[in-house]
């Protein structure tokens, strides 16, 4: 994956979301600060109404993420409101429940929770 924005597109094609964002991941952390920016600026908004609103979430709560933890720019388009999910439609990874649901409110990065999104605070490395 060249940009976020494939991740989206290719998603659409075949439904593995997460498998084109680790694809996205790979790249990423092997790219050098300007091409890492160049990755992360261009939008996938244009496909806001077919795709799960989930993914478009958790592209942007991703993006987010990288920027702050790679002082790169934020980019405005992670901020519009398709990037988040409605309070009373949480997602917890592994769809978790009890205590567990209490950890994760805890760990979840700042950028995932801000779209109620919940999950470990390890949820962007690779292995």
């Amino acid at each position: 994956m060249n940009n976020v924005k494939e991740v989206i597109n290719e998603t659409m094609k075949d439904d593995e979301f997460f498998i084109h964002l680790g694809d996205f991941l790979d790249h990423f952390y092997r790219s050098n600060h300007d091409i890492r920016q160049i990755m992360i600026d261009d939008s996938p908004l244009s496909f806001k109404t077919m795709v799960s609103p989930y993914y478009l979430a958790f592209t942007a709560a991703t993006v987010h993420k990288l920027a702050n933890d790679y002082k790169l720019n934020v980019p405005e388009w992670v901020f519009d409101t398709a990037c988040y999910l409605s309070g009373d439609n949480p997602y917890f990874t592994g769809n978790v429940k009890g205590n567990l649901r209490l950890l994760f409110l805890y760990l979840s990065p700042t950028e995932f929770k801000h779209r109620n999104l919940f999950v470990d605070e390890n949820v962007l490395k690779r292995v």
